[in-house]
């Protein structure tokens, strides 16, 4: 088996292809700022950290990079289904099965791995939240057991914990502090998942970063995500005073 496409396509992948929209976010396991990440590999800008969690085999890993560009560019790269497959190897598909507002979805995530390992599905809920000074937008997404909507193949379910990707506008560049933590399940010892998943990782998200690079997005594009991650403010008002 090609390991190292199994691993691009069953594990940093997930997180960042279920980014697609800009609420009370579930809490992490393990929070981006916590003591114990230790410092795996810094290269081409992306410096890769692992940690532990109790009780959990498989290993959480934050990233930090910086991106030229703003949020919005970002955004629409993430949000982009027809294109993920041009900056995330082996993915499959990515269905929409409900959209309760801008800032809260679920998806159902394919991902196909080569033969002769087994094909992986999630069903994530990606909830989104913006910051009080609108420079920063936080993607969180977690697994969810079920959806009303959800009658497609179930393969290998895999299990996302509670994982993060945020984005900081910090002058003409946004500054990527991820947080990833999944277990693909089925029969791959967790040794092998922990060792690919800190090497996809930073081919993830150079391949983000090249995507973000070629501009393929319009003003009105552009302008239309800025007033949505702009609109957060009073979503989040109208959310607290509602009864």
């Amino acid at each position: 088996m090609r390991l190292h496409a199994l691993f691009r396509s069953t594990a940093f992948a997930w997180l960042l292809a279920a980014a697609t929209g800009l609420e009370a976010q579930p809490a992490p396991l393990i929070a981006l700022d916590d003591p114990s990440w230790r410092l795996e590999s810094s290269s081409d800008g992306i410096a890769i950290y692992s940690s532990s969690v109790p009780g959990i085999r498989v290993v959480p890993f934050k990233a930090t990079m910086t991106i030229p560009g703003t949020i919005e560019e970002v955004s629409m790269v993430l949000e982009d289904l027809p294109r993920r497959k041009d900056w995330i190897k082996n993915f499959g598909r990515s269905v929409l099965l409900d959209r309760t507002n801008d800032y809260d979805q679920t998806e159902y995530l394919h991902v196909a791995v080569p033969w002769p390992g087994h094909d992986r599905s999630a069903l994530i809920r990606v909830r989104i939240s913006v910051s009080e000074d609108l420079t920063r937008a936080t993607i969180a997404g977690v697994s969810v057991d079920s959806h009303p909507a959800d009658t497609l193949p179930v393969l290998v379910r895999s299990k996302i914990y509670a994982s993060t990707f945020q984005m900081t506008q910090v002058g003409d560049q946004v500054e990527v502090v991820t947080l990833i933590f999944v277990d693909p399940r089925g029969s791959i010892p967790k040794w092998i998942v922990n060792f690919f998943t800190r090497r996809v990782a930073h081919g993830t998200l150079v391949g983000l970063r090249r995507q973000v690079a070629k501009k393929l997005y319009s003003r009105a594009q552009l302008a239309a995500m800025h007033q949505r991650i702009h609109a957060y403010r009073a979503f989040r008002e109208r959310h607290v005073k509602a009864p």
